[in-house]
């Protein structure tokens, strides 16, 4: 099996932090996943609660894990984490079982 290796990490804000805080740290965050080797897809979301989730798909799992090492020593990583709630921060790594892809207009 050769999918895609998906890195699922969940956080909250800490309380003196903002949405344009975090914001402003999504074109360096961006910038360093595409310098990596293997990373294909990165998106954020947040739930009704606050909590929000980051997911990066990656070629695997040896990328995953390599850039999650680099992301931490990184400024944008560093930038980003300064954020977040340590005690919220929930990071996995999974093998997709099944993809698909398709071709369409992505907001």
């Amino acid at each position: 099996m050769n999918n895609s290796v998906i890195e699922l990490v969940s956080y909250k804000l800490k309380a003196d932090s903002t949405k344009e805080q975090l914001a402003a740290t999504h074109s360096d965050v961006n910038a360093f996943l595409a310098e990596q080797p293997g990373f294909i897809h990165r998106s954020l979301s947040e739930d009704s609660n606050g909590l929000l989730y980051d997911i990066v798909y990656w070629q695997g799992m040896e990328n995953a894990k390599n850039a999650g090492e680099a992301f931490m020593a990184h400024k944008a990583g560093q930038a980003l984490v300064a954020l977040c709630d340590e005690n919220t921060i929930s990071m996995q790594h999974m093998e997709a079982l099944t993809e698909t892809n398709t071709c369409t207009d992505a907001v």
